[in-house]
């Protein structure tokens, strides 16, 4: 797995826990649509700082949560 797929995978899984959908962090996040978090979930699409700092407050964790995890 590489590292924009963790990243992936660990948005997925707090969205979750959160009880979010796609469209409900899409929207906290400042995107038109749950495509983007879809494209972001499955590791295809590269993060802004501006953008995993938005994801990061709608999930509750901080940035380096998102981008490293318990590391």
């Amino acid at each position: 797995m590489n590292f924009l797929q963790e990243i992936g995978t660990r948005i997925r899984m707090l969205r979750k826990q959160c009880g979010l959908s796609q469209d409900d962090l899409a929207r906290l996040a400042g995107y038109t649509s749950r495509s983007s978090i879809n494209k972001i979930e499955k590791g295809l699409v590269d993060l802004p700082q501006s953008k995993i700092s938005l994801i990061a407050s709608a999930l509750g964790v901080s940035p380096t949560y998102i981008l490293y995890g318990d590391k």
